[in-house]
Order: C-alpha cells, then sequence, then structure tokens
C-alpha cells in the first residue's frame, strides 16, 4: 500500500471518532432537556449517576457560556434555547392510567352533568390512598408516583386540568382517552394542550425571572397573564399554570417535595436573588 492510499482510512478513522463524540453530547444535552435545561448541584450529581462525567458536563456549560441567552444563578447554570428547549418533562409513572386504582376512582362520563360539566373525572387523593392499600407502597411512595402519574400524563395529553374560568374548580382532572374524549369542550382543550406545550420554554423562561428561588412559588402569579399575551388569548385553560405546576413537581424540578411537604422550585422555575 503506498502513502496516498494509506491517508485514506486514517482520515475516515479521525472523522469516524468526531461522529462518535457528537451522540453522548446530544445524549447529555438530551438528559438535560428532563431537567428543565438546568445545570447545578442537583441535577448534577443526577447526571453523574446516569453515567456522565464532570468533564462533559463542564464542557456543555462553556459552551453555553459562549451565548448571551444562557443563564447563571447562584451555583446553576440554565442552558440557552438555542441549546436545550425547555419542554414538560417526560416522566413514567408506576401507575397507570387503566390501573384498576385509578378506574376505580374515575367517574362516568355524565357523573357531574347536573352541573354542567360532561367528562369523566378523576379522584386524586383517592388514587394515593387505593395505592397505598393494594400494593403496599408508604406513603411517599404512593404520593412520588402519583405526582408522576399526572405529569406523565398531563404530558401526553391524556388527562387535563381544565376550566375556561378560574373561579370555577374543575371536579377533578379530567381524563381524555377513549369515550371520555367526547366531550363538547375538547377542541378548547386541545388548542390549549398544544398551545402550553409549543410556548413551554418561552413561558418557563420569561416568569422565572418573577420567581425567587427557595422563597417564592413558582409558576408566578404573572404566568397567565404571559400565556394569554403570547397566544394571542388562544390558551382558554384559566388552570394552565397548575397543570405546568404539577409537571415541574412529577418532574422533579422542586426541592424537598414530599408527601407533606411542596417544596421550592429550583432552576429552570427560578432565580436566586
Amino acid at each position: 500500500m503506498n502513502a496516498k492510499t494509506s491517508v485514506i482510512p486514517v482520515f475516515m478513522l479521525i472523522a469516524g471518532v468526531g461522529i462518535a463524540n457528537a451522540a453522548p453530547k446530544q445524549d447529555l444535552v438530551d438528559f438535560f432537556v428532563e431537567q428543565g435545561c438546568a445545570i447545578g448541584p442537583l441535577t448534577r450529581a443526577v447526571a453523574r449517576s446516569a453515567g456522565f462525567s464532570d468533564t462533559d458536563i463542564d464542557a456543555l456549560v462553556a459552551e453555553a457560556d459562549d451565548n448571551a441567552e444562557t443563564i447563571r444563578t447562584g451555583d446553576w447554570v440554565v442552558l440557552p434555547t438555542s441549546l436545550c428547549r425547555i419542554s414538560p418533562p417526560d416522566v413514567r409513572s408506576e401507575i397507570r392510567l387503566d390501573d384498576p386504582e385509578v378506574q376505580a376512582v374515575t367517574t362516568l362520563i355524565d357523573a357531574y352533568a347536573e352541573f354542567d360539566e360532561i367528562g369523566c373525572f378523576i379522584d386524586g387523593p383517592a388514587i394515593m390512598e387505593r395505592v397505598q392499600e393494594t400494593r403496599g407502597w408508604s406513603r411517599e411512595k404512593a404520593n412520588t408516583e402519583y405526582l408522576r402519574f399526572l405529569a406523565e400524563n398531563l404530558r401526553s395529553h391524556d388527562i387535563t386540568f381544565y376550566s375556561d374560568d378560574m373561579l370555577k374548580t374543575p371536579p377533578g382532572f379530567q381524563v381524555l382517552t377513549g369515550d371520555c374524549a367526547d366531550v363538547p369542550n375538547i377542541e378548547d382543550i386541545r388548542r390549549s394542550q398544544v398551545l402550553r406545550d409549543r410556548e413551554f420554554d418561552t413561558l418557563v423562561r420569561t416568569d422565572s425571572r418573577e420567581v425567587v428561588c427557595l422563597r417564592d412559588d413558582a409558576p408566578s402569579y404573572r404566568f397567565m397573564e404571559l400565556a394569554h399575551k403570547l397566544t394571542g388569548g388562544e390558551i382558554t385553560n384559566a388552570w394552565m399554570s397548575f397543570e405546568v405546576k404539577l409537571m415541574a413537581l412529577g418532574g422533579g424540578w422542586f426541592v424537598g417535595t414530599s408527601a407533606t411537604q411542596k417544596g421550592t422550585p429550583r432552576p429552570p422555575l427560578c432565580r436566586f436573588e
């Protein structure tokens, strides 16, 4: 083999290394998407447990530091949208929508018809009580899986907490699968869900300016005002910010959450003073 032909496999080998190195970076970004695109002491520790190295994480932070949209607050870095788009956390609960414990506390579609509420509604707290009885779970385990159950199904659009009036509290979480989706306001519900997810990144980043970590709650009282302004009033669910909070809780974006404590938000939901 002459020198000229030997260059080709060497070049391909080097190119192959570059390609191989690209995948772990995307895997790392994908991992932090689930953490709200926020890198801090808590999420860094989780990343290490998932097999990512501090070297790789530091390289990602260094790349983010070249972007003016990167947020540094306290010991946290919130990656810019161009690098990491904040989305509803993709979690999976051990409680499934078709589990007997859930089915037993889901109403018929006309159960609240006399109150002008058409839909199948879930008695949420009753689920936690039932899984403790049927599965022998502790209160903490039941609470964790219930929050993950809500986050998972809100993200998948299989449930909602919907009303077009903030003064009118829904009877419960409404199931939107099968015949239960055959309700008069389904188009309004679906539009609100799609817009919520489409604008999730912008809403969370903008609202975080109004929330102080470890002190305030999230989302802030301005969240729905922002949502209406951003979508021209097309989001009709007056309880959308509550859905966002539940997804954040289920995704672990709060610190100190337990069966008795809601906990406090951490980035990207807030900023430190």
